[in-house]
């Protein structure tokens, strides 16, 4: 069975979602802190998604998100705040979450956000479709599509699902303009409705994590008024 866990600190509220979440056929930990809702995960370490509040009595949301990511990086998270200021949101990706959803959400789309992460996620503990070494252009990076994982030069990289998938889609499109819109519809789906800075967020996180010198990137580098270029020329 899927599991989430829902941190919310309005009882009123966190009731109708985990009502919500039960009906579809989760099985639902609850918390109304911060401390709380590591405590919960730390007591069920295989829980696989989870839905945040921002605003808490204790630790806020994005110190719960990032201590969650640091244990661990494939599970689904999703921010859920009245805080709706441009700063707020990319604080949430920046933490670590893989959407930030508004309030008020209605109970039906946010179940449909996270069933859509929960599909997402799950492709990183499945076999891949018969692999084919031989589409990866790159000398340095190497892909392990049944792991999920990437080396550089040998070294593993300690990436995200989604900072895997996105390097993926460079490597196999070098040398082509790659728009955000491509990122999105690539690796968050078609029906990603959120806020489309998580493209940014996610490509700084990744410079960080493959370049020598993220400020002056070698591979993935930014192709000003278009998107994002990976440049093979160096390998």
């Amino acid at each position: 069975m899927k599991k989430i866990l829902i941190l919310e600190d309005e009882m009123s509220i966190r009731d109708f979602i985990v009502f919500n979440f039960k009906r579809a056929g989760y099985e639902v930990f609850e918390a109304g802190t911060g401390n709380e809702a590591l405590n919960v995960f730390s007591e069920n370490s295989d829980i696989q998604l989870a839905v945040l509040d921002v605003m808490l009595p204790d630790i806020d949301g994005f110190e719960v998100c990032r201590k969650l990511r640091a244990q661990n990086k494939t599970m689904g998270i999703i921010m859920l705040s009245a805080k709706d200021l441009d700063e707020d949101v990319l604080s949430g990706f920046i933490s670590g979450a893989d959407d930030y959803v508004k309030k008020p959400v209605s109970a039906s789309v946010l179940v449909a956000k996270v069933d859509a992460l929960y599909r997402r996620i799950s492709v990183v503990s499945q076999p891949a479709v018969q692999p084919e070494p031989a589409k990866q252009p790159s000398q340095v990076f190497v892909l392990d599509e049944k792991k999920r994982t990437a080396t550089k030069n040998g070294q593993p990289l300690d990436l995200t699902p989604n900072e895997y998938h996105i390097l993926k889609y460079f490597i196999e499109h070098p040398d082509v303009v790659i728009t955000r819109d491509d990122i999105l519809q690539a690796v968050w789906g078609y029906n990603f409705n959120g806020d489309a800075d998580i493209v940014n967020v996610n490509i700084t996180r990744l410079r960080k994590k493959i370049e020598d010198k993220p400020s002056k990137p070698d591979f993935l580098q930014t192709s000003w008024g278009k998107g994002y270029i990976w440049k093979t020329k160096d390998q």
